[in-house]
């Protein structure tokens, strides 16, 4: 006897239950496939979101400094969020050098960074530069205006001599004049009276000369101090601008910028 196999029944037989059983494990796997890549992109947002640590920069000036973090972004803050890692940081402040290092940055925890910017060469050498110049500026002006003091002073002492002389000359004069004495009379007109026309002219002649000596004094004081102003003042050109300019990309409102640095003096 030959047994057939069941194909179909008319009230929902073997085939139809297989078929239905077959279709609800499929929507159940692929349920499942999907609440399970849910979880997992969840997990991995989660997991990216936690794995960041806060950076504290404690920098050496503390008012102008700027830092570019993985040699892409250019910021100007204290802190900053960066992910769990070891991260380049290149440092810099206006007449400061650039200083390049490197920092681990723990997952929720904060981590301070200390560094102190170093003057650079350029700057150095500046200093030294505006010194030498200051100086030599402050000695060119004072030194004319010592020597007119100088001649001013000459000129009072000997303004102040010639009035003695001359008192003394008109005194010697009215007492020739008033005298009785021939004696007296003849010293005061042999010996007297010349030797204090004498000192007048002496007196006189000193007047000229310190008289003079202010005039070229106050004219060498005016010209000095006038080639003074003219004097170029020494440019400070901070070549680690240059360096730290270089190329980065600065985060901004509306997505960012890519900057390049370029220096161009425009006093030369």
């Amino acid at each position: 006897m030959r047994t057939l196999p069941i194909i179909a029944t008319s009230n929902g037989g073997t085939a139809s239950s297989m078929w239905e059983a077959t279709c609800s494990v499929r929507m159940q796997f692929r349920a499942m496939r999907t609440i399970t890549l849910l979880f997992t992109f969840a997990a991995v947002l989660l997991s990216r979101a936690q794995n960041t640590g806060t950076l504290r920069l404690l920098v050496d000036p503390g008012h102008n400094f700027e830092f570019i973090v993985d040699k892409k972004f250019r910021m100007q803050q204290r802190e900053i969020k960066l992910t769990e890692g070891l991260h380049d940081m290149s440092l810099w402040a206006p007449e400061r050098m650039v200083v390049d290092t490197m920092v681990f940055v723990v997952a929720d925890r904060t981590s301070d960074l200390v560094v102190r910017l170093p003057f650079s060469p350029e700057y150095v050498t500046y200093r030294k530069e505006i010194a030498r110049y200051q100086q030599k500026k402050r000695w060119t002006r004072a030194a004319p205006l010592l020597v007119l003091a100088g001649g001013l002073t000459w000129t009072a002492v000997s303004a102040m001599q010639y009035g003695k002389a001359k008192d003394v000359l008109d005194a010697d004069r009215e007492n020739y004049t008033i005298n009785a004495d021939p004696r007296a009379i003849e010293a005061l007109k042999a010996e007297t009276i010349p030797a204090a026309n004498k000192e007048l002219k002496n007196a006189r002649t000193q007047v000229y000369l310190a008289s003079g000596f202010s005039v070229v004094s106050a004219a060498a004081a005016w010209y000095f101090i006038h080639r003074t102003n003219t004097w170029q003042r020494p440019l400070f050109e901070d070549k680690q601008k240059v360096k730290f300019d270089g190329l980065a990309w600065m985060p901004g409102r509306d997505g960012g910028l890519f900057m390049a640095g370029l220096t161009i003096n425009l006093s030369k």
